[in-house]
């Protein structure tokens, strides 16, 4: 993300206590990680019940006893029982809109290269927008299991991003096609939508966040 909101603090704050977990509790409690994640909730839901299940990890850690032992019973039954209720359909059109959110910052970014290194604002390259694309995708993949807590995951990011370009390289695909118009209708559009997006996204995540006592 451009800025932090909500979503990225809830994500950052989990990651932040996985990391300072054991190896032997963690290895208990990924596959508790991974099963909420299979489940179709909101985001934000989503991290609040993960926050809620590292902190009961923590509390068997300083008790020196198994999760299981913890939570009092098998590991999917307690997640089914968490979330069985709280199935919803936010989760598509959450993951629509962070996408078409991190789209239209990295087009913007690209077009705004553009211009201040080579004075050509009225035109928005179809391989700028494609890259855009990949960037957006990599940007909402949450990786999931235990690569999502590994420190070197937005290397890995980097990594699967720099191939895709080899790839187009490789496939020697044009690059100097170009949307062209006005400069300034251009600029403003793309402006304006970037503005919107993150106050569209902001608000939302905050909304969502206010739901939940998870601070």
């Amino acid at each position: 993300m451009l800025w932090k909101n909500e979503l990225t603090e809830i994500r950052n704050e989990n990651a932040e206590q996985i990391r300072e977990m054991s190896e032997t509790m963690w290895d208990q409690l990924s596959p508790m990680v991974e099963y909420i994640s299979s489940f179709s909730i909101p985001m934000f839901e989503e991290e609040v019940i993960k926050k809620d299940l590292i902190g009961m990890a923590e509390e068997a850690e300083i008790e020196e006893i198994s999760l299981e032992e913890k939570l009092g019973m098998p590991r999917k039954e307690f997640c089914d029982n968490l979330v069985k209720e709280e199935m919803r359909n936010e989760r598509i059109a959450e993951n629509i809109m962070e996408f078409a959110v991190h789209f239209v910052w990295n087009l913007t970014f690209f077009w705004a290269i553009e211009l201040f290194l080579f004075g050509n604002p009225d035109k928005v390259y179809v391989a700028d927008a494609v890259v855009s694309l990949v960037m957006a995708f990599l940007g909402v993949w949450n990786l999931g299991g235990r690569m999502a807590w590994n420190k070197w995951k937005e290397w890995i990011k980097c990594l699967l991003f720099i191939g895709f370009i080899v790839m187009l390289l490789a496939m020697n695909v044009r690059t100097d096609l170009a949307i062209t118009g006005n400069g300034f209708v251009i600029g403003g559009c793309l402006i304006l939508l970037s503005v919107l997006a993150a106050f569209i996204s902001t608000n939302y995540w905050k909304k969502q966040s206010q739901q939940y006592n998870w601070k």
